[in-house]
């Protein structure tokens, strides 16, 4: 109970900052049109080159429709790294006070163009091989993968907040990022995920809600008014995933400002930043 207690009392932390600032969400709604969009332009055309559209039927070892897969895994994290570290460069003015616009954001993004790419570079990657070992072996050989990917999340926990703000790259970036984790708090990130526990908690109840009503509205022949609700939900869902995202780097930002300096941010308490990480 006490980590759901931390994580709510964060996400109301990093909620006010996101009140106080709500062009933050932005992003992460830039983020998944640009993501649709990049998705889209890959695609197509490998569909079309392929005939897809005209029913030709293509085995998934096609190597056009490989690289389109490549393609759309390091496109689509670009895509997102970019527009996390231009949030976090806003959310850092954010968290001093400062007014903060979308442009500012994208402006910071472009001056750390150079490490992004580094950094998508080298997080696609490891995503791959990391999903690749896991269909070639067996249960105890994914157990030690899942494993690795806990200890690589953990190490890159500050990786946007350290490109955004310190602008270094990739290794660097991990480098800085790891020994953070690591002197301020030990191995353990035990509190961390608290903060996403929570938000799964309202989408669910959302979730719930919405489902259950919709569909009893349904089934009482106001069908009208039952697929208005379950759209509402829906729509409910997919801002909350925006808001949990934009919630979840302003939380890093703040707990990295807070691991350099040893002070808390603005609008964080001191207590529940230093709980975020707790040693095994």
């Amino acid at each position: 109970m006490g980590r759901i207690r931390r994580g709510w009392e964060l996400t109301k932390q990093s909620w006010e900052v996101l009140k106080n600032d709500r062009s933050l969400v932005i992003f992460p709604i830039l983020s998944t049109i640009f993501g649709i969009l990049a998705v889209a332009a890959i695609w197509v055309p490998a569909f079309f080159a392929r005939g897809v559209f005209e029913g030709h039927t293509v085995h998934n070892r096609d190597p056009v429709l490989y690289g389109a897969g490549l393609a759309t895994a390091y496109v689509s994290t670009f895509i997102a790294i970019f527009f996390n570290v231009a949030l976090a460069a806003c959310a850092a003015r954010s968290l001093r006070g400062e007014d903060t616009r979308v442009g500012d954001g994208i402006s910071a993004a472009m001056q750390r163009i150079g490490p992004i790419i580094g950094w998508s570079v080298v997080a696609t990657t490891v995503g791959l091989i990391l999903r690749a070992l896991e269909k070639r072996f067996g249960l105890l050989a994914d157990i030690a993968i899942w494993l690795a990917g806990a200890a690589w999340g953990i190490a890159t926990f500050f990786v946007i907040p350290v490109i955004a703000l310190e602008g270094t790259g990739p290794i660097q970036s991990l480098r800085r990022s790891s020994t953070v984790v690591k002197s301020r708090w030990g191995e353990g990130a035990t509190g961390a995920a608290a903060i996403g526990l929570a938000t799964f908690l309202i989408t669910l109840a959302i979730a719930l809600v919405g489902g259950f009503g919709g569909a009893a509205l349904i089934s009482i022949r106001l069908l009208p008014i039952g697929v208005a609700v379950l759209a509402v939900t829906v729509v409910a869902i997919i801002a909350v995933s925006f808001i949990s995202s934009a919630l979840g780097q302003i939380f890093r930002v703040a707990v990295y400002q807070y691991a350099v300096s040893g002070e808390a941010p603005r609008g964080f308490d001191h207590q529940m930043l230093q709980a975020a990480f707790a040693r095994r």
